[in-house]
């Protein structure tokens, strides 16, 4: 192992004030506690719970619709 790209990598990692990118690096490197859910953004958790809902209503698309609509549109020749 480079231990000098190491101390690169924890230098920068230093630096970071950024919250949501310190947590994907912290996520990536499996130092993570507990559910993932409390990492996720206020705004991701919004969205998700809003998606869940139009799918409990039945407003969602199935899947098997989409895949066709995809292989319609991009895999014709």
């Amino acid at each position: 192992m480079d231990i000098e790209l190491k101390y690169k990598i924890a230098e920068k990692i230093i630096q970071i004030n950024d919250d949501d990118l310190l947590n994907e690096i912290k996520s990536l490197i499996g130092l993570s506690d507990g559910d993932f859910w409390n990492d996720v953004p206020e705004e991701v958790k919004l969205a998700i719970n809003q998606a869940k809902g139009e799918l409990d209503r039945g407003e969602g698309i199935p899947h098997f619709q989409i895949m066709a609509e995809i292989k319609d549109r991009f895999l014709k020749k």
